[in-house]
């Protein structure tokens, strides 16, 4: 890469660039494949990036962007990563398994979400004892700041630990 890289730096000819920007496309398809297998998925996301900076229509790179993103949980980013690259191969088998299964994790995520979601709600549990039975409205105004100020104590000690790294 760094070879591909200070080569750019001196006078070619149209065709010549092409033909480097293509060695270097190789390189990082070649590099994300290796570090997909070793489990960097930050390094592989960051080579996929790049390739599809210079060609967004890399099958590889696409490919592996998808899967890299659905190993992390990231469904709904994965999806439309992986169907861009099925709509480019359709006959990819691949890729199309992988899709599949992603679709259908994403469907289950969603529904056991939902109905988290639908028992939290139908269930008054949640509020204080004294609130049971009441309009969500009518909660007592010192568990409502109490439970804001918790949150936002939260969400500054967040703050300060990412500013830490």
């Amino acid at each position: 890469m760094k070879a591909i890289t200070s080569s750019a730096k001196l006078d070619m000819t149209f065709e010549e660039e092409e033909q480097l920007l293509q060695l270097k496309t190789k390189c990082l398809n070649d590099l994300a494949a290796s570090q997909l297998k070793l489990d960097h998925y930050h390094s592989v996301l960051r080579s996929c990036s790049l390739v599809l900076e210079h060609q967004p229509d890399n099958i590889k790179a696409l490919f592996r962007k998808g899967k890299v993103l659905a190993q992390q949980g990231e469904y709904s980013e994965a999806i439309p990563i992986l169907r861009a690259a099925l709509k480019l191969e359709p006959s990819n088998k691949m890729i199309l398994m992988q899709l599949s299964k992603l679709v259908k994790k994403h469907t289950a995520q969603n529904s056991t979400e939902k109905a988290l979601y639908q028992k939290m709600l139908s269930n008054p549990s949640w509020l204080p004892a004294k609130c049971t039975g009441k309009s969500a409205w009518s909660i007592p105004w010192k568990w409502l700041f109490g439970t804001t100020a918790v949150a936002l104590g939260d969400m500054a000690l967040s703050v300060v630990i990412a500013a830490g790294n």
